[in-house]
């Protein structure tokens, strides 16, 4: 009756999955430190600017006239979050996730495929499998007590069945920020195998270590200008503490007939369902012009919480909101689901992001009220 796609999503629960089930069927209170909500943590964008947002763009979204690419006074928005541009190259999207979907069906036939970082995050296995897709991984590696690209690993994984690279910066889970020099290396293997990059800026805004100064503009903004295609996703979940806006974009550049090209399939993908709220997209500008007083005090806050994780991870992450914590020789199971047990603080096997070594995954927008249960 069904696909053999429905194997793939229907499965047994794994050991830290049943550990808490069976926590809160005895009653007993979690603190998920692996949840990277901003709500869940406390932080909110402000009642008063949502609601006029959303209040106009209720009423100008009224008479429905949807526009496949997104409302052009989103996209404006959008382009001028970027210093300027061409609105015509964006796509607005109802989310990152759904981004990747449209990405991974634009350039993906069944059985190609996507190249994306290693440790990975587990969703891009489920997007991948209802495109049809095939993930392969290059490696993010420890050297000299920080995270990094092996570049040689993108080089060796590049296959005639490649049909796009995934760059991550912030990444999920490391928090390592990509160099010049990795993103110089990208580039190369870019234009050498073109190749299209997706670049993924969710957590741009988040960047506290490293070289990066306040008024930092990270490498990928400019360093993959020669490719022949570089579509960058992001939106407004992290940004402005909206994941409920479901409002995304993505923004294509790069070879003029490429660009167009990509832009004319993804108008009939994102077409095909109308997907995203035509009243979020019209509380797009209001959102953008609105928000940067609280888009800056949140920042202040995320950097305070931050600097209190230190401790915490074996390295401490650049950006984002996850860091590593590496446990020795310790199995990954036994330790998360003893930390539940005894204190109810919930943290991710490294496992789940195919680590290659024993290691736990959590948030620092959490860790300031447990750090005595993960040290």
């Amino acid at each position: 009756m069904f696909s053999r796609l429905i194997d793939d999503f229907i499965g047994s629960f794994n050991p830290l999955a049943r550990a808490k089930i069976e926590r809160l069927a005895e009653g007993g209170a979690i603190y998920d430190a692996a949840s990277g909500s901003v709500h869940d943590a406390g932080l909110f964008f402000p009642d008063n600017v949502l609601k006029d947002a959303l209040d106009a763009g209720l009423v100008a979204s009224r008479s429905y006239a949807p526009i496949s690419k997104g409302q052009l006074v989103a996209r404006k928005a959008v382009a001028e979050y970027y210093g300027g541009g061409n609105p015509e190259q964006i796509v607005m999207t109802p989310g990152t996730s759904q981004s990747y979907w449209y990405l991974f069906s634009l350039f993906a036939d069944p059985g190609d495929e996507i190249l994306v970082p290693r440790p990975c995050y587990p969703l891009f296995d489920y997007i991948a499998k209802l495109c049809h897709a095939t993930l392969t991984y290059y490696d993010l590696r420890v050297v000299d007590g920080a995270w990094g690209i092996d570049l040689a690993s993108v080089s060796a994984a590049v296959t005639s069945k490649t049909r796009a690279v995934v760059l991550i910066s912030p990444h999920n889970p490391t928090g390592h920020v990509a160099s010049r020099e990795e993103v110089r290396g990208l580039a190369a293997i870019a234009r050498e195998k073109g190749l299209p990059m997706i670049i993924d800026e969710v957590f741009y805004e988040f960047v506290f270590g490293g070289a990066w100064g306040a008024d930092y503009v990270l490498p990928q903004r400019t360093g993959f200008a020669d490719c022949p295609l570089v579509c960058t996703v992001n939106g407004f979940s992290k940004m402005f503490a909206l994941p409920g806006m479901k409002i995304g974009w993505i923004r294509l550049e790069g070879r003029s007939d490429l660009v167009e090209k990509g832009v004319a399939a993804l108008e009939t993908i994102a077409d095909t369902f109308l997907a995203t709220s035509e009243q979020a997209q019209f509380a797009v500008p209001m959102i953008f012009q609105r928000g940067q007083e609280f888009l800056m005090e949140y920042k202040k806050e995320l950097r305070r919480r931050w600097e209190c994780s230190w401790n915490l991870y074996s390295i401490v992450p650049d950006g984002g909101f996850y860091g590593v914590k590496f446990i020795g020789d310790r199995d990954e199971d036994v330790y998360t689901i003893d930390l539940l047990r005894k204190h109810g603080v919930l943290v991710h096997p490294g496992y789940f992001f195919m680590i290659d070594r024993p290691a736990v995954v959590f948030s620092f927008l959490h860790t300031v009220l447990c750090d005595t249960m993960l040290t």
